[in-house]
């Protein structure tokens, strides 16, 4: 729990605008909504897979009812989560997330029936605002979905997709392929 509590909480004191002086590390601690619900849900899932469900089900309410962020102990959430603003977000309890991934506000990560499969989303992911990832789906790494698109498909490593249904609007360069060019 404590690496990945870390990871989670050096990605929101890099994003902060108080920059990293111990007024950033207080601005964190206090006042992210979005660290309070990934510190909630770290939790949660500690207490989970020690069998203790409910000082974890008290935890988590309390955590939903302060950020409007719902993250289930079940979820499998890599390290480095940033979730930015408050509220609105929602993942589905056999979601699968990577490491340092990113979340804006309003964002469902779910599935597209009950008891259907949910998504598997990659590292290094950016999900924008309003956004709705469904579906047994895969996400690669590195993909930047657009503010409210809806997908539903599975989408490649690297990708940029917008609309609704998303789609692919273009394939990032790696690295190696901007240096390769100059």
């Amino acid at each position: 729990m404590w690496p990945n509590l870390s990871a989670d909480f050096n990605r929101a004191l890099d994003a902060s605008s108080y920059g990293k002086r111990w007024r950033a590390k207080l601005h964190v601690l206090t006042s992210e909504p979005g660290f309070h619900a990934v510190t909630a849900y770290r939790m949660t899932r500690w207490l989970y897979r020690r069998r203790i469900p409910l000082i974890g089900a008290v935890i988590r309410r309390l955590s939903e009812i302060w950020s409007g962020i719902s993250i289930p102990p079940e979820a499998t959430i890599g390290p480095g989560l940033l979730i930015y603003h408050f509220g609105g977000i929602m993942i589905n309890s056999k979601a699968v997330l990577g490491r340092d991934c990113t979340l804006h506000h309003g964002v469902t990560i779910g599935n597209r029936r009950t008891g259907g499969g949910s998504p598997v989303i990659g590292d290094r992911v950016m999900v924008g605002a309003g956004a709705k990832v469904l579906g047994e789906l895969t996400v690669g790494d590195d993909v930047e979905v657009g503010a409210n698109a809806v997908v539903t498909s599975s989408v490649p490593d690297r990708a940029v997709v917008v609309g609704i249904p998303a789609h692919v609007v273009r394939i990032k360069e790696t690295a190696s392929q901007v240096t390769s060019d100059k």
